[in-house]
């Protein structure tokens, strides 16, 4: 009989529900503050937000091989017989690699796909959170296997922030892009395209966004029976509050989700103030 398991990386722990089922282990990515790492775990909101604030210099780094190898051990021991890996994308970030490097490296009967999709943070636990419940009621590895490649085949992630200057330091942005925007107090809207972030729209306001979120939302209620959202902010209650709101007025049928964070990695890279969407449909 088939024990699957479902092995994600820290930064997708955007979401509480996540940590409920069992068979769920997580890799944590690293964050250098001043020199010194520390696992995502070890820090807490209100440590990025000091850290933030303060102008702290920090990196960002991917679980090494070993991290994986020893949760695939884990899950031996404990009788698992699958393990289902999901990473962030591959294109920013050697998380995945390490999962693979890792998989190689073990010399026991437990199959292991690994598998990166082109979204990251709160869009890969979007589709973790649909994954979970199937492997809960009892889903075959198999059918499990097709069903990630149906929940991530239109996963998409588009945001904006308030700040530009972390996507810059972050290597994401050009200094040039990211000064002019801080400084014209650009609006802009960031999505992952093919796995990489990209800014693909500069606003004037934070309304223009929202409208442009929700035509997103329109598109997918278009195409999909089923369209599931999670809706992010980074102190921006007001306007995450105005999608949920929005959205379960003109779309009653559409799953929410609502997150108050991400995870230390993303804040280094995004900052502290901005809101988006991550969404989904099946």
């Amino acid at each position: 009989m088939e024990k699957i398991g479902l092995l994600i990386d820290t930064t997708s722990l955007t979401r509480k529900d996540i940590l409920q089922y069992e068979f769920i282990k997580v890799a944590p990515l690293g964050v250098t503050v001043e020199g010194v790492l520390y696992q995502e775990p070890d820090l807490s909101y209100d440590d990025m937000m000091k850290h933030l604030s303060e102008g702290k210099k920090m990196m960002t780094s991917q679980p090494a091989p070993g991290e994986f190898l020893k949760l695939y051990d884990e899950y031996h021991q404990m009788g698992y017989t699958h393990v289902m890996v999901v990473t962030l994308s591959e294109k920013i970030s050697g998380t995945y690699q390490s999962a693979v490097i890792a998989k190689s490296m073990v010399d026991y009967p437990m199959e292991i796909s690994v598998h990166s999709p082109k979204v990251a943070s709160f869009g890969v636990a979007l589709g973790i959170a649909i994954l979970a419940e199937d492997i809960k009621n009892g889903i075959s590895f198999a059918a499990l296997e097709e069903k990630y490649l149906k929940v991530y085949e239109n996963a998409h992630v588009m945001f904006t922030l308030s700040n530009l200057m972390h996507l810059f330091r972050g290597g994401r942005l050009s200094k040039v892009a990211a000064l002019l925007g801080t400084v014209l107090r650009i609006k802009p809207i960031v999505e992952m395209i093919d796995g990489k972030l990209q800014l693909t729209k500069k606003e004037r306001t934070n309304l223009a966004c929202f409208n442009i979120f929700m035509e997103s939302i329109k598109e997918y209620v278009g195409k999909y029976d089923k369209v599931y959202i999670d809706i992010v902010q980074l102190n921006r209650p007001e306007w995450a509050d105005k999608l949920k709101a929005e959205v379960n007025e003109k779309y009653p049928h559409v799953v929410i989700n609502m997150s108050a964070a991400v995870s230390p990695v993303f804040l280094v890279h995004l900052g502290d103030q901005g809101f988006g969407i991550a969404i989904l449909g099946l």
